[in-house]
């Protein structure tokens, strides 16, 4: 994994402040040195190119809630559907071994909107919270929450175990081969 190809589009994407970028840097390098144990990341390549990633976590002490901590899609891939499929690949995921999961994620304006307009809402999350200009003046804040779960036909059988780890260690092309 090269930390800075995750740096070089959070930077380009304009939402993060330089101390968020600070802070970013240094969880991916937590995630880095133990894959899969305190972060997660789903990305999303156009060919070799880092078109958009995800990076989560699951809230301590619950079995099926987390958090986006990070969702960055590249400034050349706003409005496309290259976050539509980051929000499915970390659903698939979450479900994989539990009856179902809650998706938690704050965020800004500035944040929300490199991504596309109303990204969140119109992905099916509900709003639990807005506080305007927050961060600055016409910088709100917002907290989305969604319930996610397995489709109806690949539901889980009763007698399976919930997983409290996602296990993800592969990224998702964009162009399948």
């Amino acid at each position: 994994m090269n930390i800075n190809e995750y740096m070089q589009i959070s930077r380009e994407s304009g939402a993060y402040r330089d101390i968020e970028l600070d802070i970013l840097e240094e969880t991916l390098r937590i995630w880095k040195e133990n894959p899969g144990v305190n972060f997660e990341i789903i990305e999303l390549r156009d060919g070799s190119i880092l078109a958009g990633f995800c990076l989560y976590n699951k809230i301590p002490h619950t079995d099926f809630s987390f958090d986006i901590i990070s969702f960055i899609v590249g400034r050349d891939y706003k409005n496309k559907p290259v976050g539509i499929r980051l929000l499915e690949l970390l659903e698939e995921n979450l479900v994989q071994n539990r009856h179902y999961s809650i998706i938690r994620v704050e965020t800004s304006c500035i944040k929300e909107q490199a991504l596309g307009d109303n990204f969140f809402l119109d992905s099916g999350f509900q709003m639990l919270g807005h506080i305007p200009s927050f961060y600055d003046r016409d910088n709100d804040y917002f907290i989305y929450i969604k319930a996610v779960f397995p489709p109806k036909n690949e539901a889980l059988p009763d007698n399976m175990e919930k997983s409290s780890e996602s296990g993800l260690d592969e990224s998702d092309g964009m162009n399948p081969e």
